[in-house]
C-alpha cells in the first residue's frame, strides 16, 4: 500500500512537471521567456508514511517543507542551480514577485523578498520560521519553530515536545528533546516559541 500511494503522489508530481514544461514552452514561443520570472511554490507536502502518517498541516519535514525555486531571464543575478540555504515561507511569495518586478513591497507585508538572497546577498532572511496548525485528526494541535537547523516541535494538546537537528537528522527520525545534552538547545527554542505565542 506503502509503495501504490507514492507511486501514485510520484506520478501526480510528474504530470505537473510536465504542465510546467508546457507553460515554459509557451513562454518562449511568445518570446516573452526573456523577461519572465518563475517561482514554483506549493502550500503543502505530504507525509506519506513519514511518522506513520498520512496527511498536510503537521510539524514533520514531509509536510511543512515545500520547494521555494525562483527563475529568472538571463542578467537578473540569479545563479541558476544556487542554494541559498534561507529558510523562506510562503508569505515570501508577494514581496519576491514585486522586487523581481522592481515594485516596492508595501509597508505591513509580513513575508520578505527572497531575490536578494537568490542573488547572493549576505544575512538571512529572519532567525527561524514559526509554524502552526490549531487541529489535525492526528495528533491535535502543533506549533513549531526552525532556522533550517534544527526544528522544536510543540503538542499543545498534550504538552509533548520534540526536538529535531534537521542537518544530520533530515527525516527527523531522532527525537532529542529528552536527551540531557541537547536541555540547552531545547530550552533555547521553547523561548523562541515563547516569545511567538506571547500576547496570545
Amino acid at each position: 500500500v506503502l509503495r501504490r500511494a507514492r507511486a501514485g503522489y510520484f506520478g501526480h508530481m510528474t504530470h505537473i512537471d510536465h504542465q510546467l514544461n508546457r507553460f515554459i514552452e509557451a513562454l518562449q514561443e511568445y518570446q516573452v521567456r526573456g523577461n519572465t520570472f518563475i517561482c514554483f511554490v506549493s502550500d503543502h507536502g505530504e507525509l506519506l508514511g513519514d511518522h506513520h502518517l498520512w496527511r498536510k498541516s503537521m510539524p514533520y519535514e514531509g509536510s511543512s517543507r515545500v520547494p521555494f525555486i525562483l527563475s529568472g531571464p538571463r542578467g537578473c543575478g540569479i545563479t541558476p542551480g544556487a542554494r541559498p540555504g534561507q529558510v523562506v515561507e510562503l508569505r515570501d511569495v508577494m514581496p519576491t514577485l514585486l522586487d523581481c518586478a522592481g515594485l516596492a513591497v508595501p509597508d505591513g507585508v509580513e513575508g520578505r523578498s527572497v531575490l536578494p538572497a537568490a542573488r547572493g546577498g549576505a544575512g538571512p532572511l529572519r532567525t527561524h520560521l514559526h509554524g502552526e496548525h490549531s487541529y489535525v485528526v492526528c495528533g491535535g494541535a502543533a506549533h513549531w519553530v526552525t532556522d533550517g537547523n534544527e526544528k522544536y516541535v510543540w503538542l499543545s494538546q498534550t504538552g509533548r515536545e520534540q526536538l529535531f537537528d534537521l542537518r544530520n537528522d533530515p527525516h527527523e527520525l531522532h527525537d532529542l528533546a529528552a536527551a540531557p545534552s541537547h536541555a540547552t538547545r531545547l530550552a533555547h527554542w521553547r523561548a523562541v516559541l515563547i516569545s511567538e505565542l506571547e500576547g496570545r
